[in-house]
């Protein structure tokens, strides 16, 4: 292998590292590609999680608002019925209760200190929320706090919440605050007996086993006296409010849910959270490692979509084409029980690969039409030589607008040519076509603007003023066919694959004149004129047509022929503009132009009878590119001449 191979391999895996590193790092630290990576996530854990049977170790004593409906006032919940509610379930054998309940203010003595004579004294293991962090408690609710729950019973009430979008998504130890217990998760367990991992865990949600039913049993604390003792005996009793509008925190489920799923109360949280390590359930989420490694293998894939050179388009689409196929497949395997794998970092990894390939190759392509550029300076017209001779003040930075006339050129498959020929080879067949190609546009007294590559910008009616510029572009564009055409016949004997010259003719203001600095100055047009003639060129390859010109451009020839190709609405515009296809005075002599001409205008009128003559055309004419071009538009049900660009 070549030291210039070797040296470009090296630079495009360089490029996958840099854009697999890159992209894994972003959507660790920026919040909106953080966000968006959570969100694939959630969209998995709320709507595909495969379904799993109701807890038959967690039951909820909620507190409703038929609860508190019982009372003189909402808050703090009424201690005496929270007293009796404990002692109830005492009776009922329940194994451990927790209480997620603040108690960090008085309430009524006597209510108060029977709630108090029952924390102490109830033979059930209990814990209850606490709290010491000043933006819940102030110093008068924690000294209260601390007199009221005896330390033993204390457990942290904290979430850990994520900082991107405020949702709760992990089981925070606790003891990380001078002074606070262990988090309500881990009191827990530690009272069952169990050591849960000290570290902060993901909360692995536990799904209903339908949409009708709840993960674990709820039931309203009013009502326990007259439920069963079945339901409660042996089981985890936790209290807590499932109020509308208090004690609601957002959860991954919130991106399909908007009812008590994605918005949960404090008690539901910690019931999946108990459940969690009860149940031996592990995080969903894959470990760090695995992102950069499936990132990676994005990444080469997008690697091998570019060793394709196929251009912008064909990567984008083989780009959306992977993704999609990792995107569903990542989703079809999680319902199938595969844990939560990440998407955004190796999209974006596989997007960015695509990129930066993109640009070395064209870095690439770049220097060599800057060499060719360069090369046929000599071909700038000698009228602008003579121009700026005779009126040295058009040296200035300045410009004039005026109508002018332009020509866009280009070889079909340039890249692809280029890479087939060594560099010999390739100059020497430029040297030769710019250099026919260039003695016609001269002649017909155009400039030749520029070269970018293989393509020629030539200009009409400037420097020098030209009455009959738009006609004399289009007798130049004709010639320039026929003599491309015969130039690429020629090239393919000799056994080199020459594309066809595309040609696209356009006219309208513009301004022309010097632009550039002191040291640097480039005659040359600005406008949409400029974009719109080079666009013109580059949608003959969706026609199947060698040169398109617009409708400004006919209506000055009246004296020349052209055929229409179409209502065409350009990449960028929001309008159509009518494009034509000049022909000789051969061609319009013949049976196919006066035909294609009648059949043309029964679609432009919708008549109904338009796509019988279009496939009649085309039986007599299957060779005609225009001919074939309505064909297939009439065959795919689009009996119209207006023409949508999706492309440039």
């Amino acid at each position: 292998m070549s030291a210039k191979f070797l040296k470009r391999l090296a630079a495009s895996l360089a490029a996958v590292l840099v854009a697999t590193l890159v992209a894994v790092y972003a959507t660790r630290t920026i919040s909106f590609l953080a966000g968006l990576e959570n969100t694939a996530g959630d969209i998995r854990i709320a709507a595909l999680q495969p379904p799993q049977m109701q807890s038959k170790d967690i039951v909820i004593a909620a507190i409703t608002e038929e609860t508190l409906e019982r009372f003189t006032y909402r808050a703090p919940v009424d201690r005496a019925f929270v007293a009796e509610l404990l002692l109830t379930l005492e009776n009922k054998g329940a194994k451990l209760i927790g209480v997620d309940l603040l108690f960090d203010k008085p309430t009524e003595p006597a209510k108060d200190a029977a709630l108090s004579k029952v924390l102490r004294n109830l033979r059930v293991p209990l814990f209850i929320s606490y709290s010491n962090s000043p933006e819940i408690v102030n110093e008068e609710q924690l000294a209260f706090l601390q007199s009221f729950v005896p330390e033993n019973m204390r457990a942290s009430a904290h979430m850990g919440t994520d900082p991107f979008d405020g949702s709760v998504r992990w089981i925070l130890p606790g003891l990380d605050m001078p002074g606070l217990p262990l988090g309500f998760t881990h009191k827990a367990m530690a009272m069952l007996g169990q050591q849960p991992p000290p570290q902060q865990v993901e909360i692995t949600w536990k799904p209903g086993p339908d949409v009708d039913t709840k993960p674990f049993p709820v039931y309203p604390a009013h009502t326990l006296a007259v439920l069963p003792d079945e339901w409660f005996k042996n089981k985890i009793v936790l209290v807590g409010a499932v109020l509308s509008l208090t004690d609601r925190h957002r959860t991954p489920m919130s991106v399909v849910y908007d009812d008590y799923r994605g918005n949960m109360p404090g008690v539901m949280i910690q019931a999946h959270s108990i459940a969690q390590f009860l149940e031996a359930r592990a995080p969903q989420r894959l470990e760090f490692g695995w992102t950069i490694l499936i990132s990676l293998g994005l990444a080469l894939l997008g690697w091998l979509v570019s060793l394709f050179k196929k251009g912008i388009v064909f990567n984008g689409i083989a780009a959306l084409v992977i993704i999609k196929l990792f995107w569903l497949g990542s989703m079809g395997g999680y319902t199938l029980g595969l844990p939560l794998v990440p998407l955004v970092a190796p999209t974006l990894a596989l997007v960015l690969t695509i990129w930066m390939l993109d640009v070395l190759q064209g870095s690439a392509e770049r220097r060599q039409r800057q060499f060719v550029q360069g090369a046929f300076s000599r071909y700038v017209s000698p009228a602008v030589v003579e121009h700026l001779l005779e009126s040295p003040e058009n040296l200035t930075v300045s410009g004039v607008r005026r109508d002018l006339t332009f020509i866009f050129t280009d070889i079909a498959g340039f890249t692809t040519l280029s890479e087939k020929l060594d560099s010999e080879q390739l100059s020497d067949v430029l040297n030769a076509y710019l250099d026919g190609a260039c003695a016609i546009i001269l002649r017909h007294n155009g400039t030749v603007d520029k070269f970018i590559g293989d393509a020629i910008m030539s200009i009409f009616n400037a420097p020098v003023l030209q009455t009959d510029h738009v006609s004399r572009a289009v007798r130049c564009a004709l010639d320039l066919d026929v003599y491309a055409e015969a130039f690429r016949k020629q090239k393919i004997a000799e056994g080199i694959p020459m594309g066809e010259t595309r040609i696209g003719i356009h006219t309208g203001p513009a301004v022309i004149g010097n632009f550039g600095s002191s040291s640097r100055m480039e005659f040359t047009a600005l406008g949409d004129t400029v974009n719109t003639a080079s666009r013109t060129e580059g949608v003959n390859k969706y026609f199947g047509t060698r040169i398109c010109c617009t409708q400004s451009v006919i209506e000055a020839c009246p004296d020349l022929k052209f055929r229409p190709v179409g209502d065409v609405v350009l990449k960028g515009k929001l309008t159509g503009v009518e494009l034509y296809n000049p022909v000789t005075d051969e061609q319009a002599a013949s049976e196919l132009y006066r035909r294609y001409l009648d059949v043309y205008a029964q679609l432009k009128n919708a008549d109904l009878h338009a796509p019988d003559a279009v496939r009649q055309l085309h039986a007599d004419y299957p060779d005609d590119p225009l001919v074939r071009f309505h064909y297939e538009r009439v065959q795919a049900g689009l009996n119209t001449n207006r023409v949508v660009m999706e492309d440039k």
